[in-house]
């Protein structure tokens, strides 16, 4: 089977199914190759006895304008998703005081404060968050340097004021706070406070996804699933097409949504780039991984649509994920649950409910600690919620192998089963991060790992939205 085309993307996640779609409106003969049974990657939704959810727990943000919006205006399907996004309900943050046994609502992003912040704590926060808000964009870009811990040092606020925004920076980013680039961590930030915060499409998020590719194929692009890409070909520093499972494809373009690492060192292979070049690639750091369980429920026992209950002993720097990798349980784990049901009743059968746990992990797929850790993650459930445990019917966990297994292969030892792709630390973000344009003619990535910025799904797509007009215009002068 051979056939040409302008462009093919390889991989349908939030940045290859937003890419192709945008390529095939702005004129290019585009192929859109996913591995899957449905595109959508790390955020790719299933439905299956009267329930539908993403694989893994994920949430939009911001809530209005986002990169989701100007893709689907460019392509003319806004009307489709108006009305289909819908904001938290109940829920949200729960803080363990030091000595306390229970947990309390806490929510720090102006314009209020937990209540057991004193006047002065209070003050100090307000001018974190002001000078934050104030920051000039050559200011921000002067903090690619430093971790969030660095700059949050520069500020007297309390340890549970601390204990939140490393959450925060371990969820949006996961990665540990120490790492986490301010950068990345400021811009994110404003954009929750500016945007009204998260969001969750009606559908659940895959619905965004499945929609860039019902564009790209009423505009005349073609979608191939199933269909694995073995080799991207390469002859004379040049990109010719693509091997795959189901034949070859021709195109002069290739934009690739594996993944960095796996497109250089597996689906390229190293021979064909500088060895310095590729000493940089396996030396990019990618995100940590979530780990944890579907829950299926025979009873709605909650109405909300998710929490995450903290401490002070909970989240993760350097030296707590160094002590988790070597295998230690923490006295107390991070945990997160997070369920569709609670933004929208209609993605599960009435009566009933999924409900989705996580906590962080090494993302190294064969880790040998994985099960003692889910074991360990639904005990903890246990205590904070024991109604779900009594009401389960059916309970399916989700690993760094299964993560890799569906969307990201295993190229370096250690990695693979990342949450997100490329972890955005200090190093990896602003003028640091990948260049979309690879060393070789006709050889683009997309995705998290390259020209993007903000959290998880949301940067993928603002990654599309820069990537295209490149690979449009080295489409029209070569």
């Amino acid at each position: 089977m051979t056939k040409t085309y302008d462009v093919i993307v390889v991989g349908g996640g939030p940045g290859g199914s937003a890419c192709a779609a945008l390529l095939q409106k702005r004129g290019m003969k585009t192929l859109l190759l996913e591995q899957n049974n449905t595109v959508g990657g790390k955020a790719m939704r299933r439905s299956k006895n009267g329930f539908t959810y993403d694989l893994w727990p994920l949430i939009g943000m911001p809530k209005y304008g986002t990169k989701f919006e100007e893709v689907l205006t460019e392509l003319g399907m806004e009307l489709e998703m108006s009305e289909q996004l819908t904001g938290m309900a109940g829920g949200g943050f729960m803080y363990r005081p030091p000595k306390k046994k229970k947990y309390a609502p806490f929510m720090l992003l102006p314009p209020g404060y937990p209540e057991i912040l004193t006047e002065k704590e209070q003050e100090e926060c307000g001018r974190l968050f002001s000078d934050m808000d104030n920051l000039s964009p050559l200011e921000l870009d002067a903090l690619d340097d430093i971790s969030f811990h660095d700059f949050l040092s520069r500020y007297n606020i309390p340890q549970s004021v601390y204990s939140y925004l490393a959450v925060l920076a371990n969820m949006l980013f996961v990665v540990p706070i120490d790492i986490c680039a301010a950068s990345e961590m400021m811009k994110s930030l404003m954009q929750m406070m500016h945007g009204l915060g998260p969001a969750y499409p009606m559908g659940a998020q895959g619905q965004i996804y499945e929609t860039f590719v019902k564009a790209l194929q009423r505009d005349g692009g073609d979608v191939r699933l199933r269909t694995r890409v073995e080799r991207i070909a390469v002859r004379d520093g040049k990109v010719e097409g693509v091997y795959t499972d189901k034949g070859i494809f021709h195109a002069p373009i290739v934009v690739s949504n594996a993944g960095i690492q796996p497109t250089v060192l597996k689906l390229v292979g190293e021979e064909h780039f500088d060895k310095s070049y590729v000493s940089y690639i396996k030396e990019l750091v990618p995100s940590l991984s979530l780990i944890g369980s579907r829950y299926f429920l025979d009873k709605a026992v909650l109405e909300d649509s998710g929490y995450i209950w903290f401490s002070d002993n909970d989240w993760w720097n350097m030296e707590r994920y160094l002590k988790a990798r070597a295998g230690q349980i923490p006295d107390e784990m991070f945990c997160m649950i997070f369920i569709p049901g609670g933004f929208n009743p209609e993605l599960a059968p009435e009566g009933k409910l999924m409900i989705q746990s996580a906590t962080l992990a090494p993302s190294d797929p064969n880790w040998q600690n994985v099960k003692i850790w889910l074991d360990a993650l639904d005990e903890r459930l246990a205590e904070l919620c024991p109604d779900i445990r009594k009401h389960t019917v059916r309970r399916e966990n989700y690993t760094a192998a299964s993560v890799s297994r569906l969307t990201r292969d295993s190229v370096v030892p250690g990695q693979g089963g990342e949450c997100i792709g490329l972890g955005q630390i200090v190093g990896q973000c602003g003028r640091y991060k990948p260049s979309p344009k690879a060393p070789i003619q006709g050889l683009f990535y997309v995705g998290i790992d390259a020209g993007g910025c903000g959290v998880g799904t949301h940067n993928a797509v603002d990654s599309a939205t820069k990537v295209a007009p490149e690979v449009l215009r080295y489409h029209q002068t070569h």
